[in-house]
């Protein structure tokens, strides 16, 4: 019989007394000691935790992060650790598989799944990092922002000792309200800026650079940032289509459709099956009245998501958008075949009348699901507000 594990919860934390009990509250029944690092709150957060029987610690921030998480790691007395941010709620799991989970001697530590909650009509993305694995001094946060530790673990182990565990986080801190009164970007850009000093070339440094622009609206910033880290990068890092599709979106938003189309044609050479690429220039040549080239990757985005049953980020419009992207592409053909047969009125009357309201109501709900994926906010509405108002006539591509 398996001895029983015990779990220790540790938090980083200053001025979270919005949220720092539910926090709590979501792994109360899972773990045995509450770790509790306080950088410098000015509210309520210190009596909160001490009132919730959480060990409290005062660290002096030193604008890294992985400082203030590997000083909570050595106050742990627990065999594992069980790491949440005080914005983040542990979804639902029964003791039985939690503790599954723990009984493993063959993983060394996991991975959760991270639903990060964008707001009203913007969805969610969602990611996947280690945020419990076991309490040994050998594993270390490392990086000033976006800390990790799976690297860590992963060099201790001969690149083994990670799984992905059937636990999900729910991140509310991309919250519009909790952006700006938290004021993040002067906190990371500043960390940022600091690292990319000692390392100029580090291209996951300008990634996060570059998304922190993004988020302000400073998009040729960002996009700045992101060209420069996709030069340095090898093609085998786990975020790099994200700063393929980062990019591409910087252009679609500086109206560089040129540079858009010809940077997606790029990356599909890479990625032919990715579903945002090609909705993206789909949409471009949409825009263009390309209409034949436009049902092309269309037809080929909804092959993909009637023929897959991945749940990954890429892939998440599937289920969202089938009718409407089905209803749309039925109009665009209908709008080929008009062309072919030089009936430019019908064309002219399907293009006001039923091929915008096919289209409006498509590229809506793809527009949200790909800005949900990609972590950036409002990047495609104006291209989707165009086609509420107005629609060309089709013209022979």
């Amino acid at each position: 019989m398996n001895t029983k594990q015990t779990v220790s919860l540790c938090m980083i934390v200053k001025d979270e007394e919005n949220c720092l009990l539910a926090a709590i509250q979501s792994v109360r029944n899972l773990t045995d000691e509450l770790i509790v690092i306080d950088t410098g709150s000015t509210d309520s957060t210190p009596q909160l935790a001490l009132a919730s029987g959480a060990k409290l610690f005062h660290f002096a921030w030193t604008k890294d992060f992985s400082e203030a998480r590997n000083f909570a790691l050595r106050q742990v007395s627990s065999d594992w650790i069980l790491v949440l941010d005080a914005d983040e709620v542990l979804e639902s799991v029964s003791l039985e598989t939690f503790y599954e989970l723990l009984n493993n001697v063959q993983v060394e530590g996991y991975f959760l799944h991270i639903k990060n909650v964008l707001g009203p009509n913007l969805g969610e993305s969602r990611d996947q990092v280690v945020r419990l694995f076991r309490n040994k001094p050998v594993y270390q946060f490392e990086g000033a922002i976006h800390e990790q530790v799976a690297s860590c673990i992963l060099r201790a182990n001969n690149g083994n000792g990670l799984s992905l565990a059937p636990l999900t986080l729910n991140h509310y801190g991309y919250l519009k309200d909790r952006l700006h009164s938290k004021d993040k970007f002067s906190r990371n850009s500043g960390i940022i800026h600091k690292e990319l000093v000692r390392n100029p070339n580090n291209p996951f440094l300008l990634y996060c650079l570059g998304i922190e622009y993004y988020q302000q609206n400073s998009i040729a910033e960002g996009l700045k940032h992101l060209t420069k880290a996709l030069v340095h990068m090898s093609g085998n890092e786990g975020y790099f289509k994200d700063v393929l599709l980062n990019i591409s979106l910087g252009y679609l938003r500086l109206e560089e459709t040129t540079k858009l189309i010809d940077f997606i044609s790029k990356a599909l050479s890479m990625y032919p099956d990715q579903t945002d690429f090609l909705f993206l220039r789909g949409t471009v040549y949409l825009s263009q009245t390309n209409y034949r080239e436009a049902a092309v990757d269309f037809n080929h985005l909804l092959e993909i998501s009637e023929g897959s049953t991945s749940e990954s980020n890429s892939d998440n419009t599937k289920n969202v958008v089938h009718n409407f992207l089905t209803l749309a592409l039925k109009e665009i053909h209908l709008c080929c075949l008009v062309i072919e047969q030089q009936d430019m009125e019908t064309v002219h009357f399907n293009a006001k009348n039923k091929l915008s309201i096919a289209l409006k109501e498509a590229l809506l709900i793809l527009c949200n699901a790909l800005i949900s994926n990609s972590r950036e906010n409002g990047l495609l509405l104006k291209g989707v507000a165009n086609y509420e108002t107005s629609c060309s006539p089709c013209q022979p591509s």
